[in-house]
């Protein structure tokens, strides 16, 4: 009888929380449907009380996310700071810099160019970090041209003495006469062919055991992009397209280089380079080989530098039957193009500068860059780049001055390099003036 009261009492104080007349849940079938209610009521309660555990919880596991990244903060600023503490460390040092170029250019051989008079538009816009941390050092540069955007180079590098160096990541290939084997803006032959100014992905050490020589010990697992088929590049490189689906891989460089003093404003610097690797064909999945050999010569005699470089290469593709073996295709700003697999390359540059003191202009060099290639495999003829030119320095600005006279030669007029083609007999000019501000 009391059970029943309670229930009773229970039920009527539900009946006012839910707005029902009491009396109409007094008898044992409404008490039912009433306890039913309660327990419900019970359930929902039950849930809530599991959300806002659920809740406690991920405000719990926040609250401790932001005390480790507090700590790992604290942790880096002490290493920091006792890092500053340490005897030498002068703080982080990274100089940015970068260019701005714009390039004018007159093409004898684009009948819609000379109509308009040449072209004269923004070519380059370049950006350029150097410097180091602790003992670490950075060197890197981007570049964006107008239809394209590209790494040039970028390494980490270590001086485990003021004697030897070493260089990780997109780094020049010690190749030839360095860093250029030419004076002009359009450089010489021998960068188109990719054994000038090439940068690949590897590590590289400098060793100069002395002040006579200077050695070069390089590996290069891949040219700057893994991604053969991108012509969207700086350097000179296989690049695969059609039936052309060689690549580089795993090539070894080693130069050397004697450096000789005539005098008090005269000298010679004379070297071999060596270079040898794999070129992996995709559609064959066979690797060929390649190798170049140089001898080369930068010599400086007062104002006057004169360059001479002899180079051999030669490419052994594993091509599929029917694709010859006399020609490898190579690409770099957007564009690939045939060169022989096999030739000779003779370069023979000079130059003249002059200290100026006129208004900005501080000074101007005057130069000849000769290169002449003679292809030795079938259906081929010799290519020929000579360029003649100035260029001026003031302040920041650096002006080139140039007049490309190519035969059978690629980026003037010609439709490769070597090619035995309607052309290929043909002499094509270009003037092109390139400004610079370099900063």
């Amino acid at each position: 009888m009391k059970r029943e009261i309670r229930i009773l009492s229970a039920s009527v104080v539900v009946c006012v929380m839910l707005g029902l007349p009491a009396t109409t849940m007094a008898d044992g079938d409404e008490t039912e449907v009433l306890r039913g209610q309660i327990e419900q009521m019970q359930e929902q309660l039950e849930a809530m009380q599991q959300r806002l555990a659920r809740m406690e919880e991920e405000r719990d596991q926040e609250r401790q996310e932001r005390d480790h990244d507090r700590a790992e903060r604290e942790e880096i600023e002490a290493k920091l700071a006792e890092l500053e503490e340490t005897e030498g460390y002068e703080g982080p040092d990274i100089d940015i810099g970068g260019a701005v170029r714009l390039n004018y250019g007159y093409l004898n051989y684009d009948d819609q160019n000379q109509d308009r008079l040449g072209d004269f538009e923004l070519e380059l816009f370049r950006v350029n970090f150097r410097g180091e941390i602790g003992d670490v050092i950075l060197d890197a540069e981007w570049r964006r041209y107008n239809d394209f955007h590209a790494i040039h180079h970028a390494w980490f590098g270590y001086d485990f003495s003021d004697r030897l160096q070493m260089q990780l990541g997109i780094t020049q290939v010690p190749f030839g006469i360095l860093p250029w084997a030419s004076h002009s803006f359009w450089f010489g032959g021998t960068y188109y062919l990719g054994y000038e100014d090439d940068y690949d992905t590897g590590v590289k050490f400098i060793h100069q055991p002395n002040d006579d020589w200077t050695f070069h010990y390089a590996f290069f697992k891949n040219p700057e992009y893994s991604n053969d088929a991108r012509a969207d590049r700086y350097s000179f490189d296989l690049v695969t397209g059609g039936d052309q689906q060689n690549t580089e891989t795993n090539q070894f460089n080693f130069r050397a280089e004697r450096h000789i003093t005539h005098g008090e404003d005269s000298s010679s610097d004379v070297g071999i380079s060596l270079q040898a690797g794999q070129m992996y064909n995709r559609a064959t999945e066979s690797n060929g080989d390649r190798w170049a050999i140089a001898g080369h010569y930068d010599g400086n005699f007062g104002p006057w530098n004169l360059q001479l470089q002899g180079l051999r290469y030669e490419y052994n593709p594993e091509n599929p039957d029917g694709v010859s073996d006399d020609f490898v295709q190579k690409g770099a700003f957007a564009f690939p193009f045939l060169m022989p697999a096999k030739a000779n390359v003779y370069s023979v540059n000079f130059a003249r500068s002059f200290d100026v003191n006129a208004g900005p202009i501080t000074g101007v060099n005057c130069y000849n860059n000769f290169t002449y290639i003679d292809p030795q495999v079938s259906n081929s003829a010799e290519s020929i780049q000579n360029v003649t030119g100035c260029s001026v320095a003031a302040g920041g600005l650096f002006t080139y001055f140039d007049w490309i006279n190519g035969k059978n030669m690629w980026f003037a007029g010609g439709e490769g390099i070597g090619l035995d083609g309607a052309t290929a007999g043909e002499w094509e000019n270009r003037i092109n003036i390139n400004l610079g501000y370099y900063f």
